[in-house]
């Protein structure tokens, strides 16, 4: 069960690592082209980013390690 709920965590923060860099990749291939970073362009937008991912990762997690370890009756 222990086992079952780490990889549940694990998977939930990675799902939320994905949530938040696959739209900052997107964002510097179509609109910036190369022309820097969003960080670069708007020096607050790196600690909103980081403030975000962090909670979405730790909400994730928890969301994850709760799935995985449900009990399920049949």
């Amino acid at each position: 069960m222990l086992v079952k709920g780490v990889l549940g965590a694990f998977w939930g923060a990675m799902a939320a690592a994905a949530m938040c860099w696959g739209p900052l990749f997107l964002y510097g291939t179509f609109i910036l082209h190369g022309q820097g970073s969003l960080f670069d362009t708007n020096p607050n937008a790196g600690n909103a980013f980081f403030i975000i991912l962090g909670g979405m990762s730790i909400l994730c997690a928890l969301l994850g390690a709760a799935a995985a370890t449900r009990v399920r009756r049949s």
